[in-house]
């Protein structure tokens, strides 16, 4: 069997999918599965001695089925789904058990070590609290008053009331509760009194790691101004704490938000800065072994945040793989990490960064190869020169082609992902990613090295500030494409069959343009370039019946379409007030109040993706009950901002 742990990543994320959307156990229908396998293989063995088989029998492809069933392939996806999703269930179970023993809690008194920094709120200031119950470590976040300041590792008492983490409210709406399983956190307390009790009272590690990043922040921010300095901390550390929110909204939309989230692109460059730093003088092994060792210190200095430490996991299991095997296998070492990962914490497999992280990684492996075949067949002719382009030109010229192939083969598979968590699409992306491919290395090399330097001697960074300045005015700039008018088309939440779909469709194209492309075709792409003749030859032959047979179908699709529907009403929790969408037979969108506050943006936050995942992307009629800020709260003002053509308020009423 090629590659086992593949396999059985595959199976442990089937487990952890059954256990997180259905909550049922897969262990009895795996139980049936093997049961019939082995009923089956037995009545196989005695008949296929005596079997005459016919060319389209069904019983001439047994043995391919027998290959398929017997396959110790689906035995390992048996056995690590049965365990993943137990183990993902267990672990569910742990969290509501804790939710229902603590909500019956009028006043909750705990003593337990703040393991983070100051969030600071608008009325309150929040932090994340280690405890004990029942000999266990429970993890919680805890509002307290502005006035009031702790610092990490400090040991307090307190007195507060305990929140359970809210569910989903709306139709694929946002789920708190999953979010703080993500984080290991089982709710939050609101503090009515708390006692200081002893300073420094967490692990030494994870002290001197805080320390040292919070060094970091301060001297940069002292060093650079605020926005430079913002970016910056985001771009080395994942910090993005400080960076305002049209910062990050022209981020997104210029497809450039994943680089304010350490991933292992940030750890490619990290490795390539230290080869080319130190491969002439460790040599090539070696070179590799220090490489590791930076990257656990990279892990130390940012306290080992969860987006560092992924990155930081795979990038350490290619390095052993090239040291111990000198070829690296990139499946191999995504499904360690991605294992290790999803072992520590299932609820992982929802982050939205995880999925992104290792989508790009999937689609250069899967589509790297076949569009950079594609993009090399395309032949630009000169016509005004007759002179060949120079060597160096041309090294340029593949250069941007195998950026731009890179580009296309991350966006085609993570698309979906992108449209499922987020709703938008970016058109110019291959603009902005081609800027930011050849900027964005030399930025984060310099940057680390920057964060070093600021470490050991802080009177040489100014040999480095400069040139950082002028990156990060790079990086605002390639953002200002996120501001060109349809940089952010918003698109409906696909369903689970378009994603699938999508998928066949853009691999089958693709498999197709390969199998046309190969020089010498094996006996496999022979058999699919036949079979595709035979289909042409089919079509052209019955010409007129596919004719028809399309117009019928497009004739019943309008059909369909006419028919008047039911009204459907729609009752949005919006938290404060109320709102309510009616669609109407001929599918026409109203609706009525937004509810929400001024702290709230209700508009953004709740709305907009409310109407995305019921599959609306425009509203027809907006219509204000009265104008109190718990009816119309800022929907109006965020459909009225929105660039977009759709989601502009056609009429208010």
């Amino acid at each position: 069997m090629k590659r086992p742990i593949l396999v059985a990543i595959i199976g442990y994320i089937i487990g952890i999918i059954v256990g997180l959307y259905l909550n049922i156990s897969i262990v009895p229908f795996c139980i049936f599965i093997i049961a019939i396998h082995v009923i089956y293989k037995k009545k196989l063995n005695k008949k296929r001695k005596h079997q005459k088989l016919k060319l389209f029998s069904i019983k001439r492809y047994f043995r391919y089925i027998k290959i398929f069933i017997n396959s110790k392939v689906i035995l390992l996806i048996i056995i690590t789904s049965i365990i993943s999703n137990t183990l993902f269930l267990i672990q569910n179970h742990k969290y509501e058990k804790i939710y229902d023993e603590l909500s019956k809690r009028e006043n909750l008194t705990l003593t337990g070590i703040i393991i983070s920094n100051k969030e600071e709120k608008q009325y309150y200031n929040k932090y994340k609290i280690e405890t004990k119950l029942k000999n266990k470590n429970y993890r919680f976040y805890i509002m307290t008053d502005k006035k009031l300041k702790l610092e990490y590792g400090d040991k307090i008492q307190l007195n507060g009331e305990y929140k359970k983490p809210e569910k989903q409210r709306n139709y694929k709406g946002f789920d708190y509760s999953k979010y703080l399983k993500q984080l290991k956190i089982y709710g939050t307390i609101k503090c009515s009194k708390i006692e200081l009790i002893k300073h420094n009272q967490t692990n030494k590690i994870f002290q001197i790691s805080n320390q040292i990043s919070t060094k970091l922040i301060k001297n940069t921010k002292n060093i650079f101004d605020e926005q430079t300095s913002s970016i910056l901390l985001g771009l080395i550390l994942g910090y993005k704490t400080d960076i305002d929110e049209n910062t990050q909204e022209n981020f997104r939309n210029a497809s450039m938000a994943h680089i304010l989230a350490v991933s292992g692109m940030h750890i490619a460059y990290v490795i390539l800065g230290i080869k080319i730093l130190f491969s002439r003088l460790l040599g090539k092994k070696n070179t590799y072994i220090f490489s590791i060792f930076i990257l656990i210190f990279y892990m130390f200095i940012t306290n080992f945040s969860p987006s560092v430490t992924r990155a930081g996991i795979m990038g350490i299991l290619m390095l052993v793989s090239k040291i111990i095997y000198t070829k690296n296998d990139t499946y191999t070492s995504m499904a360690i990490s991605l294992f290790l990962i999803l072992i520590y914490n299932p609820f992982l497999i929802l982050n939205a960064g995880l999925q992104l992280s290792y989508g790009g990684i999937i689609g250069i492996v899967i589509f790297n190869k076949n569009i950079t075949q594609i993009l090399e067949n395309i032949k630009i002719k000169n016509k005004i020169y007759k002179y060949k382009i120079k060597p160096r030109i041309q090294k340029i010229l593949d250069k941007i082609k195998e950026i731009i192939s890179i580009s296309i083969s991350v966006q085609l598979f993570i698309l979906t992902i992108i449209i499922e968590n987020m709703n938008t699409f970016n058109p110019y992306f291959l603009i902005s990613n081609l800027i930011l491919s050849i900027a964005i290395g030399p930025i984060v090399i310099i940057g680390f090295l920057f964060m070093i330097i600021v470490l050991i001697n802080f009177k040489t960074v100014d040999l480095f500030s400069g040139i950082i300045k002028l990156g990060i005015k790079i990086l605002i700039f390639i953002s200002n494409i996120g501001k060109l008018q349809f940089s952010k088309i918003y698109i409906p939440t696909p369903s689970l069959f378009s994603i699938i779909l999508y998928y066949l469709i853009i691999g089958t194209i693709l498999y197709i343009y390969k199998v046309y492309l190969a020089k010498k075709p094996n006996t496999t792409q022979i058999r699919v370039r036949n079979l595709i003749a035979i289909i042409k030859m089919l079509i052209r032959k019955n010409k007129q019946k596919i004719n028809k047979i399309f117009m019928t179908i497009i004739l019943v699709i309008i059909v369909i379409n006419i028919i008047p529907k039911n009204l459907k009403i729609y009752f949005i929790d919006v938290g404060q007030g109320d709102s309510t969408l009616i669609v109407t037979p001929k599918n026409k969108t109203i609706l009525i109040d937004g509810g929400g506050s001024k702290d709230y943006d209700v508009g953004k936050n709740t709305l907009l993706p409310y109407l995305l995942d019921r599959g609306y992307n425009s509203i027809d009629y907006v219509i204000a009950s009265h104008f109190d800020n718990d009816h119309i709260g800022r929907f109006i003002i965020c459909i009225a901002r929105n660039k977009s053509k759709k989601y502009n308020n056609r009429k208010a009423i």
